[in-house]
């Protein structure tokens, strides 16, 4: 009896093949998602204002996309690398900005559900 199948070494060498991309509507929004979410962005005006304080995540809390939102917000960072950022809690987010702005990522981070303070950056002397 011979098998109906032969067995074939180089199957095994070849790079596993994905899911076809998705066509149509489908598709289209997913290929956009995709762009969106690793878009670099600008960082709001009114958050950024220069000056000599910082802010730091203590913790992400119970909604951690709309934190995410905001450090993008804050920063500029496409929302792949502020969900990295956002993470690795607690860290400072935002440096280098002026008190009006530290104040108002740090009012808006603790609306989202986290948990935020501000200081002034560290000068060694």
């Amino acid at each position: 009896m011979t098998d109906p199948t032969p067995f074939d070494p180089e199957q095994f060498d070849r790079p596993p093949v994905g899911p076809a991309p998705a066509k149509g509507w489908r598709g289209l929004l997913q290929r956009r998602a995709e762009t969106m979410m690793r878009k670099p962005r600008r960082a709001s005006r009114a958050l950024t204002e220069p000056g000599e304080r910082h802010v730091v995540l203590q913790l992400i809390g119970p909604r951690p996309v709309q934190v995410m939102a905001i450090i993008s917000q804050a920063t500029g960072l496409d929302l792949v690398s502020a969900s990295n950022l956002a993470r690795e809690a607690p860290v400072v987010v935002v440096s280098g900005i002026s008190e009006a702005s530290a104040d108002r990522v740090v009012e808006r981070l603790q609306k989202a559900g986290a948990r935020a303070v501000t200081g002034e950056s560290y000068r060694p002397e």
